[in-house]
């Protein structure tokens, strides 16, 4: 990792580290539980150069609060875009070693149930992944599919599809 990179993940981490960060807890009813362990299929993301980890000219608590992130037609790998909210609730986690998370995957409505329901739980894995991979403690997550079950937004355009796409972090207990 260049020094330069890992300077500006220690200041964005600093500022996470000031900020209380909690969200109001929710009801979950389950159709896919896991604890995105081993054998997951979900990739591991390290620190890369610059263009890869870029803030977006995002602040640090803007960061922080961004927990809906977005993914591509049948894929479960996460956008570069979104890997800096990511390691910013990544390093709050950590500062919160008693806070828990549930990562709810979601896809949009075509393709089977069954077939959702797994892509909903690689998305899901792969956010897990990144969090283990900057030193969340697997116990303070839990993964979730709902396949297509909880439409972000109804409507059968392309538009409409791209917002259906998501893993959602969930904060449980801060």
């Amino acid at each position: 990792m260049k020094l330069k990179t890992l300077a500006k993940l220690m200041v964005v981490g600093c500022g996470i580290l000031s900020l209380a960060a909690c969200s109001s807890m929710g009801k979950h009813g389950g159709a896919s539980v896991s604890d995105g362990g081993p054998g997951s299929g979900a990739q591991t993301y390290g620190a890369g150069d610059n263009s890869q980890f870029g803030t977006n000219g995002m602040t640090p608590e803007q960061l922080l609060a961004k927990r809906t992130y977005y993914f591509e037609y049948d894929k479960s790998d996460v956008n570069d875009q979104e890997k800096p909210a990511i390691l910013a609730n990544a390093d709050n986690l950590v500062a919160h070693s008693n806070a828990k998370v549930l990562l709810e995957g979601h896809t949009d409505p075509r393709g089977s149930r069954e077939y959702n329901v797994a892509l909903g739980e690689r998305r899901a894995n792969a956010v897990a992944e990144i969090l283990k991979s900057k030193g969340v403690n697997p116990e303070q997550i839990r993964v979730i599919s709902y396949g297509a079950e909880r439409l972000a937004v109804p409507g059968h355009a392309e538009a409409d599809y791209q917002q259906d796409r998501r893993v959602v972090l969930v904060y449980l207990q801060h």
